[in-house]
């Protein structure tokens, strides 16, 4: 089995890590404290929360919306 290294946890990382992760073993490494890249959500001053960079995601077919909805379910 080859193990195989992504770079970077946002959307484009987290998706090349899921599909290549039915084949290979696959690390993901990311600098920043969690996943989601510019798609992910801050807290501030524990009390409130927002998200920055990237506004909305709008998955069009079932398998990426599939997708979406892990990520979701693995973040919250």
């Amino acid at each position: 089995m080859k193990n195989i290294c992504v770079i970077g946890s946002g959307i484009s990382g987290s998706t090349i890590a899921n599909l290549l992760s039915k084949k290979y073993k696959v690390d993901v490494y990311e600098k920043a404290k969690g996943i989601g890249g510019r798609s992910s959500h801050r807290r501030y001053l524990n009390k409130l929360g927002f998200d920055h960079g990237l506004q909305y995601i709008s998955p069009k077919t079932s398998k990426f919306k599939k997708f979406c909805s892990g990520l979701q379910k693995k973040v919250f």
